[in-house]
């Protein structure tokens, strides 16, 4: 949720330190868009296809059981992943032929239909896409907001073809400075959600038929869904792997998360506290000021084993990393304007949509333990509040699930069926390998 800042930083880093987020300003290859979609496999099963990381030739599966994974480019129209080949005819054809464990089928694209199109957002043109269920019939649309990554959602968003192959419109946009979107990328979650805001009328115009129109954030998305809300009217909201607390409440949870993985006690967390209160002060000044308070505890805690054990997946852990030169010098231009003083409470207790929370019970990004609370107190008053909490979920409601090759990655099993569910009936299975949060 971060990650757009520790991206963009970390290339301050020293050499062979890998990067978290890439930053990419390209799109996929012409040649290979005509292959994304859902496509249809025997006994009931699918394949989604879908750019990944912005890479010009980057392709990415999704199997109907949710595993999911990069797929490498071989010859001849040929891709594979471990034990996983996928070979697509041309793209006219819409086919494919998919090998897993000598098991060979083939499969034929569902004929979603999918509109291209051009908007503005203050000035800006941002390009997106409207996909509709085979049928063109759809009573609900929901507009993706993407997380705080730079990849193209036009391309690589998985959501737009899991929902309209369930029956939902799905309208992806790329952000500010993405894909085929012009703009400078920014982080302001109050320009992100005008940006939104714009993509709500726009579904409006390209589908007037459609009754409901509602916004689906992910990780940083999840901030600017609810914000959406006080811009323009939606009929529901869902932040999915989000926080209802704001950027410095997760940093020093994530401080804290670390320090106690790590096993440390109360006396390294309390001694944390002191550390993140300066990078607050750091991060709330635009990197202008506390600068002098984090050198002296950099140099007063130099050999205090529990300072090591805090990641640059939080800011504070960056800033142990860089040098006060480089924070001064990168950082405000690299922050790309995100809105660290937001605080999301008051937002998602007063509008007025009905809200749907999709949380990862093993987050380890945006530790969302504080959100269950504030969340459970908000249904006190506001009945219209859903939570739903995949237990075994990581970041991206994504597990580790064991597979014919070894560990393999899947997305928590029927987060995509209790979203479709959700926004089209108004309903939440009440069995299944997730926790509904009791009504208030």
């Amino acid at each position: 949720m971060l990650t757009s800042l520790i991206a963009a930083l970390v290339a301050a880093l020293p050499a062979g330190a890998p990067p978290l987020d890439a930053i990419p300003q390209t799109r996929l290859d012409a040649s290979l868009r005509c292959l994304l979609g859902s496509y249809r496999l025997p006994a009931g099963k699918s394949v989604t296809i879908t750019g990944v990381g912005g890479q010009p030739r980057g392709l990415q599966y999704t199997l109907s059981n949710g595993q999911f994974g990069p797929l490498r480019e071989d010859a001849d129209a040929t891709y594979t992943a471990g034990t996983l080949t996928i070979r697509f005819a041309p793209c006219g054809t819409g086919t494919i032929r998919v090998t897993q464990d000598k098991l060979a089928e083939h499969g034929i694209r569902l004929d979603l239909i999918e509109k291209n199109t051009t908007f503005t957002s203050d000035g800006i043109t941002l390009h997106g896409k409207l996909v509709l269920p085979a049928d063109g019939r759809a009573t609900s649309a929901a507009v993706w907001i993407e997380g705080s990554n730079n990849d193209p959602s036009t391309d690589d968003a998985i959501w737009q073809y899991e929902l309209a192959r369930r029956g939902i419109a799905v309208f992806v946009y790329d952000k500010r400075g993405t894909g085929a979107s012009a703009g400078a990328l920014s982080s302001d979650f109050h320009a992100r959600a005008r940006d939104t805001a714009a993509a709500v009328r726009t579904v409006r115009r390209l589908a007037p038929g459609i009754r409901q129109v509602g916004v689906i954030g992910g990780s940083q998305g999840g901030w600017v869904a609810p914000l959406t809300a006080t811009l323009v009217r939606v009929d529901f909201v869902i932040a999915a792997y989000a926080m209802a607390e704001g950027p410095i409440a997760q940093d020093r949870e994530l401080v804290e998360q670390h320090l106690r993985q790590a096993g440390f006690d109360d006396a390294a967390v309390a001694a944390a506290g002191n550390l993140t209160a300066i990078t607050e002060r750091i991060v709330r000044s635009n990197m202008r000021d506390g600068f002098a308070e984090l050198d002296a505890f950099k140099a007063k805690h130099a050999d205090a084993p529990w300072l090591k054990a805090i990641q640059p997946r939080s800011y504070t852990g960056l800033f142990l990393k860089l040098s006060t030169a480089e924070i001064r010098s990168a950082g405000p231009t690299l922050a790309q304007g995100l809105t660290f003083d937001y605080e999301p409470e008051p937002v998602i207790a007063t509008i007025k949509p009905r809200q749907l929370w999709l949380l990862g019970g093993s987050d380890r990004q945006a530790p969302n333990a504080a959100t269950q609370a504030i969340l459970r107190r908000l249904r006190l008053r506001r009945p219209g509040i859903a939570v739903v909490v995949f237990p075994k979920a990581d970041h991206g409601l994504i597990e580790r699930t064991k597979a014919a090759e070894g560990m393999a990655t899947a997305y928590a099993a029927q987060s995509f069926e209790v979203a479709a569910d959700w926004i089209n009936n108004r309903k939440l299975p009440m069995i299944g390998t997730f926790i509904v949060m009791p009504a208030p």
